[in-house]
């Protein structure tokens, strides 16, 4: 049976930050305030997701809440960014067999323009995929309504046939409010027992 199954990227096939990166990048920055630095970087960070602020305008803004502005934007970025590309294996192979069996499976993930040039050419199986809606190409970010809905339209389906999985409970949340059958991602077996469930 085919099924159309939607994926958010860090944290479910992609590694997530570990609490290891976080405390680098802190580090890297170097900001007069922790407290200040890590507000900014939250609170400004879907218009950058979503391609709205450049690389230049995102971490200038944040840099300077932080009490950081003589650190170079771009630098920063870099270094943010090069944490930032490890897959998980055995989900990329997952998908992998989840396409060969059929499915149709596509990608709904936050990224901003600079990170999502070097995921595209350092994991080719983004092509294997029916669609790859990238916040910064479509111009909105999860957990906004629209995100999803265009999300859903380039798999080609429609929210209620559409199985999302994530592994942030305010996007699962989001995607749910959008109509879509979505689930909180832990692990293979969220997908698997899910798709089990179908069957």
């Amino acid at each position: 049976m085919s099924n159309k199954l939607l994926f958010d990227m860090y944290g479910v096939l992609m590694r997530a930050p570990s609490p290891e990166d976080l405390i680098a990048l802190e580090e890297r920055v170097a900001p007069a305030s922790s407290e200040d630095f890590w507000a900014a970087y939250y609170a400004l960070r879907p218009d950058y997701d979503a391609g709205i602020a450049s690389v230049e305008h995102y971490w200038g803004d944040v840099l300077k809440q932080c009490g950081a502005q003589d650190e170079d934007p771009k630098a920063i970025a870099e270094f943010e960014n090069s944490r930032l590309l490890e897959e998980v294996p055995e989900m990329v192979q997952l998908l992998d067999d989840l396409i060969d069996d059929g499915h149709t499976v596509g990608i709904l993930s936050n990224m901003p323009t600079s990170l999502s040039v070097l995921v595209r050419e350092r994991h080719e199986w983004l092509d294997h995929c029916a669609a790859v809606a990238l916040s910064c190409d479509i111009g909105v970010a999860k957990p906004r309504p629209e995100a999803y809905r265009v999300a859903v339209d380039a798999l080609g389906g429609t929210p209620q046939e559409t199985y999302f999985f994530d592994d942030n409970e305010a996007y699962v949340e989001g995607a749910r409010e959008a109509g879509l059958n979505a689930f909180l991602f832990r692990d293979r077996e969220t997908v698997l027992e899910c798709l089990r469930d179908l069957s």
